[in-house]
């Protein structure tokens, strides 16, 4: 082929072209190329430098952040310890209150107690009265003094101007210079007070912000040495690095460790003569890179190495920020760069040389085959191929040269073809039937009318616990078992007699119950004999298990509403009848009190009564009909409060574990019932302990996504869980089953409510429960509720301002009562003629409405909720819009939200005592919240 004239010619004319283009791509491009890449180098190092100075500008921002931070932390600090202070005083003065102590006595105890209180690093609370006589404070000096002529920087009075704010607004911070401890200087010092007028004095306490500035240095030391961390660590190119100097030429932070802290304004540039940091502060200026001679480190004290550097001013901390790399690096990527592209040039014009050789060849080549098929076609072969498959001219020639010898052996190479294609892509198809049948979430089987196994996917084989390929053609019953197959027998001949059968069956697997839900299809024959008739059948079979389980957690959850629902009204039938007993029950003792011996027999009937009125409390609890005042609740400090009364009231040899200090879990619940459900709970708990044991209060966030362990499946979202541990003896799995249910109870003289309750004021709660226990082996009660945000905590009222109302002063006024029960109407109307109203009866709200509309004088509308017609509410409600001045007790023995109440009126639960009815009256009388 090299002898071939063709060849020689076409490959000669490759190769000149091909040197031709690599000289000229050579220099066009690289010289471009290689300035191109120093410059970019040269970016780099001013991008990592631009880099460092926004940290840098991070750094100083956050510091500032981390100021105002510290203050405000020093602020709640001083809150927290003058309410603590506060606290202490008024604890001294409430015993003066009380008459245990004289007022001057409580005056000097608590004076007494401030100067000797101390806390943080020497800080105290120092207290003056409002003449400005400064009543405690640790240095004598102070002590007693009248110090209204201290003055601050300004020229203002410092004490009259706390006394002037805190009369003002009660309380609030003021900085001011003064004396340190032991000091000679004043230094600015930052005080919070609070007004106490019912004492006449003034408290406060401070801190020295100084101590504020020590903090936010020290930050900023330990930030600056991240700094300098991860400047020793960043390198460009291969050897630069960054340095920091301030404008004194203070080395602050630099590679060589040796080199920070230390001057180096004397060092010149050899190339100015100047000091080479003086030419960095000018390139700083400039905003342009300076050009220097510097040494190596494997060539020190030869200054002859160009170096280049960027410098940008950081005036937040008056710093200068530099880089500083060997330009002869910057270049060697560039040089690298060109001699890896003229490497490039030189393979690449090898390799095209070689295509060259190779296109040459594949030219010529055909052309003599092509020859030599002529030759034995001219010897009588006609079987003789040329095998050349080409689209050029070369190829047209060899398909005409071919003729009828490559149109014979083409017809039968498609007919092979087509028979190849057809069976690999049935094939196919059956492959990706199987996958599709393996993939599906059901068990998918097929049988003849032998029984014997056909087909089988991956589930169905998983299901009986078999290897796919082994199950094939083994007949039914000996895969799943005779147990199995008998229950399957029946429906099998339903379904072979052309029925589409539909059936659960239930087994043991993996320690469990699994349910399964099967549906069986007849297969009839085609284009047979036996057209028309059942030849076997289909299996399709679903796992149920978690629908099954679903379904009996919604029928328990149905079946406590109606019990629920049940309690709620005969609690309520219950109300009234109480309410009837207990009423008469306290006039007669009050009417027959001189009878001798009566009260002996009337009183345990009232305790009774009592006992009968909590019962109904406990069935409304379960019922999710007791009015709740849901609110966020801090959930850990609220169960340490609670620890420390369980200790005092359990057996010694029970231990209680509760959420430690500094934990913090917030809740929306009423936070009396929510007590009195984790109460509940820990005395079930103690009574499973007659031996002693112990009992864990666990508190922590959960997110629930889809869990259907609870009583009802739970709403995806995040909640606060509540577990409740112990180690006692446990329920068994009847009791387990019944434990919420009311009046069903496990223990000796237990009322079966307990657990019921807690229940209920879950569900109300919109929570959910779960008890978990095993005979022996103790229980466990995990509650949801509904997660809160921490909100601010707000002082408690002053206990002095609930005062008792006590009856008096309603002799001759006018009441009406309306009520549709005869005997609760009669109950409530002597009631209010012993405290001396005047009373009007009606027994419907319709009749009292018109009552009030034809009556003048009502003073007092005492009225049931629920009553035919009209209810109370709307019936308060006219009442309030025709005689504005009537005050209006509404009375219930459904303990419910009521809706929209007119806002001073009362709500009196059934059934009630006189005592509570006065209490009604009395704060029916107080005016409505603003």
């Amino acid at each position: 082929m090299i002898r071939s004239p063709l060849f020689l010619r076409l490959f000669s004319a490759i190769l000149i072209s091909l040197g031709l283009f690599s000289a000229a791509a050579y220099v066009f491009s690289v010289p471009f190329i290689e300035e191109t890449a120093y410059e970019i180098e040269r970016d780099a190092s001013r991008t990592i430098l631009d880099n460092v100075f926004e940290l840098v500008s991070r750094i100083r921002g956050g510091l500032e952040e981390q100021r105002v931070a510290t203050v405000d932390s020093y602020k709640t600090r001083l809150r927290d310890v003058l309410e603590l202070a506060v606290g202490y005083i008024e604890h001294v003065y409430a015993r003066a209150d009380r008459g245990e102590i004289t007022m001057e006595q409580a005056r000097r105890e608590a004076m007494e107690g401030l100067h000797a209180f101390r806390y943080g690093n020497g800080d105290y609370v120092w207290a003056i009265g409002y003449d400005s006589v400064i009543l405690s404070h640790p240095s004598p000096d102070y002590q007693g003094r009248k110090a209204d002529d201290l003055r601050d920087n300004l020229g203002r009075h410092i004490l009259p101007t706390i006394v002037a704010t805190a009369k003002r607004e009660g309380e609030g911070f003021q900085t001011y210079p003064w004396w340190r401890p032991n000091g000679d200087e004043r230094a600015p010092k930052l005080s919070f007070f609070k007004d106490l007028p019912r004492r006449g004095i003034i408290v406060g306490t401070g801190a020295y912000l100084a101590d504020v500035d020590a903090e936010v240095e020290r930050r900023k030391a330990d930030a600056i040495e991240d700094l300098r961390q991860a400047l020793r660590k960043l390198r460009i190119a291969r050897t630069g690095y960054l340095y920091i100097f301030d404008s004194a030429n203070r080395m602050i932070i630099h590679p060589n460790s040796n080199i920070e802290g230390t001057a180096f304004g004397d060092r010149l540039n050899s190339a100015t003569g100047r000091p080479i940091a003086e030419d960095l502060k000018v390139a700083a200026a400039k905003g342009e890179p300076l050009t220097y001679l510097w040494d190596k480190p494997d060539d020190p004290g030869n200054y002859a190495y160009e170096k280049i550097s960027w410098v940008r001013h950081f005036e937040g901390f008056d710093w200068y920020i530099a880089s500083s790399v060997y330009v002869d690096e910057l270049r060697r990527s560039s040089v690298v760069l060109g001699n890896r592209i003229l490497a490039i040039g030189m393979a690449l014009m090898a390799a095209g040389s070689l295509l060259g050789y190779i296109a040459v060849g594949r030219l010529v080549r055909p052309l003599r085959r092509l020859a030599d098929t002529a030759v034995q076609v001219r010897a009588g072969d006609l079987g003789a191929q040329s095998g050349i498959r080409r689209g050029d001219e070369i190829g047209l020639l060899a398909s005409a040269f071919d003729g009828m010898v490559r149109q014979l052996r083409d017809t039968v190479a498609t007919l092979d073809s087509r028979v190849r294609d057809r069976t690999a892509a049935l094939a196919e198809a059956e492959s990706r039937q199987r996958v599709i049948l393996d993939a599906i979430p059901a068990c998918i089987a097929g049988l003849d009318r032998d029984g014997r196994l056909t087909f089988a996917n991956l589930r169905w084989a998983e299901l009986v616990g078999r290897d796919k390929a082994a199950v094939i053609g083994r007949d039914l019953a000996s895969v799943v078992g005779r147990r199995a197959m008998a229950a399957l027998v029946p429906h099998l001949d339903r379904c072979l007699s052309g029925e589409v059968v539909t059936f659960e069956y239930a087994f043991q697997r993996h320690g469990g119950t699994m349910v399964t839900k099967t549906t069986l299809i007849p297969h009839r024959g085609e284009g047979r004999a036996e057209e028309g008739a059942v030849t076997g059948l289909f299996v399709l079979t679903l796992d149920i298990t978690d629908e099954k389980q679903t379904e009996r957690q919604l029928v328990e959850a149905q079946r406590l509403k109606a019990v629920g629902q049940l309690s709620g009204g005969l609690a309520h039938d219950f109300n009234n009848l109480l309410s009837i007993i207990i009423g008469n029950l306290s006039a007669a003792r009050d009417r027959y009190a001189a009878v001798e011996g009566l009260d002996a027999y009337l009183e345990p009937a009232q305790r009774a009564s009592r006992r009968g009125a909590d019962i109904t409390a406990r069935l409304l609890a379960f019922s999710r009909q007791q009015p709740l005042k849901p609110e966020p609740i801090e959930l850990c400090g609220l169960l340490r409060d609670m620890a420390v009364l369980l200790r005092r009231s359990f057996p010694s040899s029970i231990a209680i574990g509760v959420p430690g200090e500094g934990r913090e879990c917030w809740t929306i619940a009423d936070q009396t019932q929510l007590e009195n459900a984790l109460v509940n709970l820990a005395i079930n708990a103690r009574d499973a302990m007659p031996n002693g044991g112990r009992l864990d209060i666990a508190v922590g966030i959960r997110k629930v996504e889809g869990d259907q362990s609870f009583d009802e499946p739970v709403r995806p979202d995040d909640y606060l869980e509540i577990r409740v541990t112990d180690t006692g003896t446990g329920f068994t799995p009847e009791a387990l089953a019944r434990a919420v249910e009311p009046f069903f109870t496990t223990k000796a003289l237990g009322s079966g409510l307990g657990l019921s309750m807690v229940y209920g004021f879950v569900k109300q709660s919109r929570g959910y429960l779960r008890i978990d226990s095993r005979p022996g082996e103790g229980t466990a009660v995990t509650l949801l509720l509904p997660r809160a945000e921490p909100v601010p905590r707000l002082q408690e009222a002053d206990p002095a301002a609930a005062a008792e109302p006590q009856p008096g002063g309603w002799s001759g006024q006018l009441a009406l009562v309306a009520e549709d029960n005869d005997d609760v109407r009669q109950v409530m109307r002597q009631q209010l003629v012993d405290l001396g109203f005047s009373v009007v009866e009606a027994a419907s709200g319709d009749e009292a409405a018109e009552l009030v509309e034809q009556i003048d004088g009502l003073s007092l509308l005492v009225s049931d909720i629920v009553m035919p017609g009209l209810s109370g509410v709307e019936l308060a409600r006219r009442a309030r819009l025709l005689r504005p001045a009537m005050r209006v007790v509404l009375v219930s023995g459904f303990a419910v939200e009521y809706g929209d109440v007119p806002a001073d009126a009362v709500i009196l639960r059934k059934p009630w005592d006189k005592r509570e009815l006065v209490a009604a009256i009395g704060h029916a009388a107080e005016p409505a919240p603003a």
